[in-house]
């Protein structure tokens, strides 16, 4: 039922059909429904920061440096809390870097992203289920985030290589020995074919000379020695470009086996 008032102006309407007024227990009702939602994403976005950034990260394999151990397609989870972190100030994982350990790197060469970019990228790739990662840079085909490489010596080491074959002496050591014999992980390697005219003091002849790390240095190579980019052609790995350690298979399913 309308009634109508002219004025000189312009008429008002008025209706008896306005819309229902919104009881204060529903508004109530509906304001908490929201806010338990908002906070169940917020809590789903932290676990899923935690997890992937801490617990577990899923990793495929897109190279063929890391045969015959690890083959393109294959993947993997690496973990950062089997890293030795520190956290609040309490050491509450002490299990360290070893020699033969598998671990995912960013590659020295790799510009870091921007301030900014870090803190918004975990929010792009938790709303995109991980499709999407965002750089402040333009980035080239070859320029990849993270590597898969085996750390080979560890802070106080000496290291030298002789057409690919690795030579250590540990501090506790007078004397150089084979990789195999210093270290404790068993694991297969093997190198590219040299052609027949390349003569030792060629580049890229797989041999360099004695490098002693220091603190916080780690050598770190590929499988396939003379595939992959690696600490051969760049020299040793700051420990802030290890990202976290390889412990897991889950695929192919003929190949599922903790690492």
């Amino acid at each position: 039922m309308l009634a109508r008032c002219e004025s000189r102006d312009y008429p008002i309407v008025f209706s008896s059909s306005s819309r229902r007024a919104i009881p204060y227990r529903e508004k109530k009702a509906i304001a908490s429904r929201r806010i338990r939602r908002t906070v169940f994403l917020i809590l789903v976005f932290i676990t899923f920061l935690i997890f992937t950034n801490y617990a577990s990260t899923a990793l495929k394999v897109v190279s063929s440096s890391m045969e015959p151990g690890l083959n393109p397609g294959d993947r993997i989870l690496f973990s950062k809390l089997l890293l030795d972190t520190d956290i609040g100030g309490m050491k509450w994982v002490d299990l360290g870097i070893k020699r033969g350990d598998l671990v995912v790197i960013s590659p020295p060469y790799f510009r870091k992203n921007q301030q900014f970019i870090q803190i918004v990228n975990p929010l792009v790739q938790f709303i995109t289920f991980q499709k999407i990662q965002l750089s402040s840079y333009p980035r080239y085909s070859w320029e990849k985030t993270n590597m898969i490489k085996r750390v080979i010596a560890v802070p106080g080491d000496s290291v030298r290589m002789v057409n690919h074959r690795v030579y250590l002496k540990t501090p506790k050591s007078s004397k150089f020995r084979y990789e195999e014999d210093v270290i404790e992980v068993s694991y297969n390697w093997k190198s590219v074919d040299t052609p027949g005219i390349w003569i030792p003091g060629y580049p890229l002849d797989g041999s360099s000379s004695e490098i002693t790390l220091e603190e916080g240095e780690f050598f770190v190579l590929s499988d396939f020695r003379g595939q992959g980019s690696d600490s051969y052609l760049w020299g040793p790995l700051s420990s802030d470009r290890i990202l976290g350690k390889v412990f897991f298979r889950y695929w192919p399913f003929n190949a599922f086996s903790f690492l």
